[in-house]
């Protein structure tokens, strides 16, 4: 079941056989979002696209055209209730996995492929004890390199900042080493027990983490970033470790269906371009009126003439904010297509998930990141030293007025970054004229082809044998030994 050398796809022709292909997107909008849009790039392919994520998304997803299947685990509610910052939140995600693993048969029945999000890597062995090919992609690195700090446990790209950046970059590599292993003891034994009900001999290491299966499998493993933002480290170890862009659809074909609100458009018609505010799937982890008051009162400390757009404030009841609104200086809005929104502001306060951020870039306008948790403050981080954000972000749970109008007052200020942020965004759009969503796709089709699985030629007891041989190779001669015993053989590349 590995592949048959360790060449790249690319002497290798996409194959054209119609698939059933399933996307499993785990987690918020911001993990479901890119797999439409690649669900999209299949169906225009000629495959037939299944969307699996949780109930809350099934109306976005059968509204695009898709087929939908329920995952049990709401992630997005649970994080509402969990202690969301904590790096290390073992049981929440053990009771996730157990949640998803509950009804796997009835997500992967008659799927001939799977693309596993970032979120869903947990799901591998249910694709491998089924004898179904899998691909994984992600949307930001786990792991740190010589060149820059992992994206994982909610630490910024340069977190150390006071330290000179090798000796920062260092420091972090060593964390990883802890937090692999903290991670190996808080979810491998749930992940194992996993593995022994379907038959199948326990794994050393998680499968997406360094010396774990993906790696030692040689799947596709596809890192959605944008080079303009940051350029990914090859891993050696798994030539289909590759860097693509961020699957985004073309900004033409984002907006085919979109019809604009009127006054939404009349209100940008009437003067200088508004900020927008807005902390996308994130707004559910703050109380409203009091993110809103801290809107409001940045607004009042900038210049009149100044406008804002508020989005995601739900039904809440202010005065201040009824005010600002019949003042002309604030619009609400829910949702609106980013591609169409953003190049039509000054600046996007955001949280700094990785779709939102690389929408504000491709607008070109400069950001100001209140990240949460996860990725976030990575990205934020990235954005500033970009230099189209003002600072490596205002934590969500550090946030005041002050703090949030000084970044303001500085982004609006400062040629620099407007200049940079434009820059930036006038490049990605001519690099974009091809979908990206469509590279991905042909990759993923060049796999398929070169491992020429064939699940309908294997007897249950056939594939349990295939899949065990396959697990035992995988696993017996894994890194995640040489990683904890100090070998540093690969400490360029994940360490």
């Amino acid at each position: 079941m590995t592949t048959s050398s360790n060449s790249s796809l690319s002497d290798v022709e996409p194959s054209k056989t119609p698939k059933n292909i399933l996307l499993l997107a785990i987690g918020s909008m911001g993990d479901v979002l890119p797999f439409v849009n690649l669900g999209v790039g299949f169906r225009r392919h000629g495959h037939n696209v299944i969307i699996a994520a949780n109930t809350r998304f099934r109306s976005f997803v059968e509204e695009k055209g898709f087929a939908f299947r329920e995952v049990n685990w709401d992630m997005q509610h649970e994080w509402e209730n969990t202690d969301a910052g904590s790096p290390f939140m073992f049981d929440f995600l053990k009771q996730g996995f157990q949640k998803s693993y509950s009804n796997s048969e009835s997500v992967l029945n008659n799927v001939d492929f799977v693309v596993l999000g970032t979120g869903a890597a947990y799901m591998y062995p249910e694709c491998l004890f089924r004898n179904v090919p899998a691909a994984y992609v992600c949307f930001y690195p786990w792991a740190s390199s010589k060149s820059y700090t992992g994206a994982a446990y909610g630490r910024s790209f340069d977190s150390l900042q006071w330290l000179p950046f090798q000796l920062n970059v260092k420091i972090w590599k060593t964390i990883d080493q802890v937090a692999t292993f903290w991670s190996d003891v808080g979810l491998l034994p749930i992940y194992n027990q996993r593995l022994k009900e379907l038959g199948l001999p326990p794994a050393e290491r998680l499968p997406w983490l360094p010396g774990g299966a993906f790696e030692k499998n040689q799947i596709p493993v596809i890192h959605a970033l944008n080079r303009n933002l940051i350029q990914i480290q090859k891993n050696p170890l798994n030539p289909l470790e590759i860097q693509m862009d961020y699957p985004s659809l073309n900004i033409k074909e984002e907006l085919k269906d979109f019809v604009p609100p009127h006054d939404l458009v009349e209100f940008l018609s009437r003067g200088r371009r508004p900020i927008y505010f807005g902390y996308g799937s994130m707004h559910s982890f703050s109380d409203a009126e009091s993110r809103v008051l801290i809107w409001l009162e940045v607004m009042s400390l900038l210049p009149q003439n100044q406008r804002a757009l508020f989005s995601d404030v739900g039904n809440i009841k202010m005065k201040e904010l009824d005010d600002a609104i019949k003042s002309g200086r604030v619009f609400i809005i829910d949702h609106i297509p980013h591609s169409w929104l953003f190049p039509q502001t000054c600046c996007v306060v955001h949280h700094g998930g990785s779709g939102t951020t690389h929408s504000v870039v491709r607008a070109g306008v400069p950001s100001v990141v209140v990240p949460h948790f996860a990725d976030q403050p990575w990205w934020a981080s990235i954005l500033h030293r970009l230099g189209v954000a003002p600072n490596t972000g205002i934590q969500a749970n550090a946030i005041t007025t002050d703090k949030l109008f000084s970044a303001l007052l500085e982004v609006l200020s400062s040629e620099e970054i407007q200049e940079k942020a434009a820059k930036i965004g006038s490049k990605i759009k001519k690099e974009q004229k091809r979908s990206p969503v469509s590279k991905i796709v042909a990759y993923i089709e060049k796999y398929w082809e070169k491992t020429k699985w064939d699940v309908l030629t294997l007897d249950d007891e056939q594939q349990k044998v295939k899949v065990k041989d396959n697990w035992r190779q995988v696993n017996g001669n894994c890194y995640g030994n040489r990683m904890m015993n100090g070998n540093d053989d690969m400490q360029d590349v994940y360490l």
